[in-house]
């Protein structure tokens, strides 16, 4: 390389060094300052902090007929009684809307053909649209001091989301998965929601439990139940973790 090769190329360098001197004194920035908000999954049996059962209606009927309507009217001997507990209410509401997660259901003397229909409200009280995973029950017979066991599937009726299900007792031997093992209640859930089973925020979905006792149920028992609904944020469903 010879001199004035040497000297063009130092000159290039000092050209580029003073460009990089100016380009760098007149650059600026610009601040974005971001705040995010995050939904909320809040989904469950519509309630009301001062009046818990006001959306909850409980019917009984024998073979699906009231009480009252029998002539001569027959005496009323069974008693169904429903509570509500683990309660939220949403902060992104106006007004605040509260939700139930758990009901509690106790049946008093009950006999074969007699029915209860306890109606309510799912509410998505949220921001987040909701998918509805499951209707769970754990039973109990107060009498015997032992649990009962239920078994069932969903179907889609063109209208309503439909659970039919058997309530069962372990029967006399007190062990399960024998032959003694009894259906003692026929069980129906019936949730009108959309078929996809989503439930958006804002809106509320009728619901119906049935109970339906059998030949089999014992006399003279108290038979409590709790039952939940299980909700999965819309994007999450059908994902097994």
């Amino acid at each position: 390389m010879n001199t004035k090769t040497i000297a063009a190329f130092i000159v290039t360098l000092m050209a580029l060094s003073i460009f990089g001197f100016v380009y760098s004194a007149w650059t600026d920035k610009v601040n974005i300052n971001g705040t995010v908000h995050m939904g909320e999954l809040i989904v469950g049996i519509l309630s009301d902090p001062n009046d818990p059962l006001q959306n909850i209606t409980v019917i009984e009927t024998t073979n699906g007929v009231p009480e009252e309507e029998f002539y001569p009217p027959k005496p009323w001997v069974a008693n169904t009684t429903v509570t509500l507990e683990d309660f939220e209410t949403s902060v992104h509401h106006d007004p605040p809307q509260t939700v139930a997660h758990t009901m509690n259901i106790t049946v008093d003397n009950a006999y074969p053909q007699y029915d209860v229909h306890i109606k309510g409200f799912l509410k998505n009280a949220g921001t987040i649209p909701a998918k509805l995973n499951a209707c769970d029950f754990e039973g109990y017979d107060e009498k015997d001091d032992e649990e009962l066991r239920y078994t069932g599937k969903w179907e889609w009726n063109g209208t309503a989301w439909v659970f039919k299900g058997e309530i069962k007792d372990n029967g006399p031997d007190d062990k399960w998965d024998t032959d003694d093992d009894v259906v003692i209640i026929n069980l129906y859930v019936v949730v009108f929601a959309p078929e996809d089973m989503q439930l958006e925020p804002c809106h509320e979905y009728p619901f119906v439990i049935t109970f339906d006792f059998k030949q089999e149920a014992e006399e003279c028992h108290t038979y409590t139940f709790k039952a939940w609904f299980e909700f999965i944020q819309w994007n999450k469903w059908g994902i097994r973790e």
